[in-house]
């Protein structure tokens, strides 16, 4: 494979009309920019130029190849001229990953207040509940909550969460409110990875054996109201339904821990200027 230094340095030399007109340009000894003539020549086994100590002139090979070369190369210039003249402004793509029942509201607001801002910069985002390797799978920022992430990452907190058991108001009516978590029926959990974080982080105590296993807290909130049973959910995302009643909060004197949710990077060396920009962004979103 001929590198593209080797290719520059010929255009260079054809622009300049020698090697020490091009050596200057360059900004680089002359011996360099007649090594790189002969290596490329070595490399192609052609003879590229025709020179003597007060002339240079292509070969026909050399002709074919300046012509071949020199609209990539000036297209690749002016790319690169384009990019650094954007070093003021924020441009590029931010990959996201955020939990798959995040609220979408708060993140479409977020993000499209920052892009008002920040007209270049596009975003891609993942929702899921599985936690992504963020290296292996190119991942600038993920929204989590717990723990785990690997040594290098780098994580921000953004968010105090509280958190509440509760029941439907029907589910009560039929079954009757709970003494203790040990009677708490028809238990709703999380997946395993999360209920035991809950668990370890909000209750200090297992959950009874659940009923039912979810992978989302909506579903969790949609079975809740429909009366299926008793699940421990964030106080902000029932706290409306509580209001109007159709939520009720079981076991008030078992304290509760806070969670906190985080911004995870997948190291400190990634956090470039758009993304720490959209990482502020966003936190502020999250905290307002």
């Amino acid at each position: 494979m001929i590198k593209l230094d080797l290719l520059q340095t010929f255009a260079e030399v054809v622009r300049a009309g020698s090697f020490s007109a091009a050596a200057r340009r360059m900004g680089v000894p002359r011996s360099t920019v007649s090594l790189h003539i002969q290596s490329l020549e070595a490399s192609l086994d052609l003879r590229l130029f025709k020179r003597s100590t007060r002339s240079l002139v292509l070969t026909e090979e050399g002709e074919q190849l300046h012509a071949m070369a020199q609209a990539p190369l000036d297209h690749l210039a002016q790319g690169l001229h384009a990019m650094q003249g954007r070093r003021g402004a924020l441009s590029g793509l931010i990959r996201l990953t955020l939990p798959a029942d995040f609220p979408t509201e708060v993140m479409a607001s977020a993000i499209t207040s920052f892009c008002r801002q920040h007209p270049l910069v596009r975003f891609q985002i993942l929702h899921t509940s599985d936690r992504l390797d963020l290296v292996a799978r190119n991942i600038d920022i993920a929204l989590r909550m717990g723990d785990g992430s690997p040594p290098d990452a780098v994580e921000r907190s953004v968010l105090e969460i509280d958190w509440m058991i509760c029941a439907s108001a029907d589910w009560v009516e039929r079954h009757g409110l709970p003494g203790s978590l040990a009677e708490l029926g028809d238990v709703i959990a999380p997946g395993s990875q999360l209920r035991q974080f809950l668990e370890r982080q909000v209750l200090s105590s297992p959950l009874p054996e659940p009923a039912i296993e979810v992978d989302s807290l909506l579903m969790a909130r949609s079975l809740v109201l429909e009366g299926f049973g008793c699940a421990l959910l964030p106080t902000g995302m029932v706290q409306p339904m509580v209001e109007q009643g159709l939520i009720l909060r079981l076991l008030p004197m078992v304290p509760l821990g806070p969670t906190r949710l985080k911004l995870a990077f997948p190291t400190r060396a990634d956090m470039i200027p758009r993304v720490r920009a959209f990482a502020d962004h966003l936190a502020q979103a999250l905290q307002a």
